[in-house]
């Protein structure tokens, strides 16, 4: 048998790289790389991944790069392959996106001294909430000074 070169089926979309990124290191704007070593299994998908490295330390860049492992496929392995189950090494580079929002959100978050709100857009779901719960205010208040009204003129 020849020898086994591992080359990409998948990897990991743009998407998958927001959703692994860790919440903490992305609200504060901190950017980093993770190193793991997974084996190749039969399907070409990788498992038994362990963290080699990441940086900077704490972030948890090493969690997420485990976690996106899921996303990668391999070329499996030739039907066969005798010798013993094959690893990769796979370098992560985690940056933050670079749509609008997300370096408004970055930059409000670190203000000019480090602390300040986070801004984040607002989904359809949450503008229909808040929508909905701005109309049972106004209609409670309506009710409360409607009662008020009445009891004053039953005086």
């Amino acid at each position: 048998m020849g020898r086994y070169k591992p080359d990409w089926l998948e990897k990991p979309t743009g998407e998958d790289m927001a959703w692994a990124y860790p919440a903490h290191a992305q609200r504060h704007g901190v950017e980093g790389k993770a190193v793991i070593k997974c084996q190749v299994g039969p399907d070409g998908r990788l498992g038994n991944c362990q963290v080699i490295s990441e940086t900077p330390k704490g972030e948890d860049f090493g969690v997420a790069a485990v976690a996106l492992s899921q996303k990668f496929r391999m070329l499996p392995p030739p039907a066969g392959y005798a010798a013993k189950t094959p690893e990769v090494t796979i370098p992560i580079v985690f940056q933050m996106p670079q749509d609008s929002w997300s370096r408004l959100k970055t930059a409000t978050a670190a203000g000019p001294k480090g602390a300040g709100p986070s801004l984040a857009p607002l989904d359809s779901g949450d503008v229909l909430l808040i929508a909905g719960v701005g109309a049972i205010a106004f209609a409670i208040l309506g009710l409360v000074f409607s009662v008020a009204g009445k009891r004053s003129r039953d005086l």
